[in-house]
């Protein structure tokens, strides 16, 4: 049968998060569903890691390249790869450290589509970025209308906020489509939510209910600084170990989650 949803990854030293990630869509999805994995020249031990978690499950497709891209640029070359894959008829871009945390995510998300919309997901957590439409750390999209809309996931002018999977929002509203928001709550300022204890994380709410999570400093050590010391090579120390114990943190308080529900 085919599959209802595809779910596409790209990996780079993210086994961990990813880990998660698949063990919520196990437990969480109600539809039936595959994962495309591309590892994006991840360092091996991670590589290795990835392989093994993914092993765990029957409908995990992993792959593996070599390339000398580097950052946005090989993120969205990855996805442009991955998205040509897609068979199904919705298919769901996550970045490595988002995760669903609502049983029925897919049912809630599949029920937002209509004739107008066309695209379900997470909001930017950036006032430099366009809070209309969603970004892809975790989105939803009908498959037949992405496709047609021939979008590229590269990302343009990086100085003017062109980031990755820019063009999705103008070629959707473009072509008369609109895309429904899950909207953003980051812990720096929200501390309503399980994950409040965290700083720079971000819940993401649908009429009220929590339905997904982003690590959101990165999810590699050189992501956002959450550290305030003035003194450059302690700074990016206590960034380090903050950021290991803020990952830590936050997948058990993820699982804990999941565990719940299941």
């Amino acid at each position: 049968m085919t599959k209802l949803i595809t779910i596409i990854i790209v990996n780079y030293n993210s086994a961990d998060f990813i880990n998660l990630t698949l063990e919520a869509l196990a437990n969480l999805t109600v539809n039936s569903y595959k994962v495309i994995i591309l590892d994006n020249n991840s360092r091996f031990n991670d590589y290795s890691k990835l392989k093994k978690y993914t092993e765990k499950y029957k409908n995990i497709s992993l792959e593996r390249q070599k390339t000398n891209l580097k950052g946005s640029l090989a993120h969205g070359t990855a996805l442009n790869y991955l998205i040509n894959k897609v068979e199904t008829n919705y298919f769901c871009i996550m970045d490595a450290d988002a995760v669903w945390l609502k049983k029925g995510w897919d049912s809630i998300l599949l029920k937002e589509f209509n004739d107008k919309v066309k695209a379900v997901g997470t909001q930017a957590d950036s006032p430099n970025k366009p809070l209309d439409f969603p970004l892809m750390f975790a989105i939803m999209l009908e498959t037949s209308t992405f496709k047609k809309l021939d979008i590229d996931m590269r990302p343009g002018n990086i100085n003017i906020y062109q980031d990755t999977g820019y063009e999705m929002r103008e070629k959707f509203l473009q072509a008369g489509f609109s895309g429904k928001i899950i909207e953003y709550k980051n812990t720096r300022e929200y501390k309503g939510g399980p994950l409040k204890n965290i700083p720079a994380v971000v819940e993401y709410y649908l009429d009220g209910v929590l339905l997904a999570s982003h690590f959101g400093r990165g999810s590699n050590p050189g992501g956002k600084k959450v550290s305030k010391i003035d003194i450059p090579l302690i700074r990016n120390f206590a960034n380090f170990f903050q950021w290991h114990i803020d990952k830590m943190q936050w997948i058990g308080i993820c699982k804990k989650i999941i565990e719940e529900q299941k």
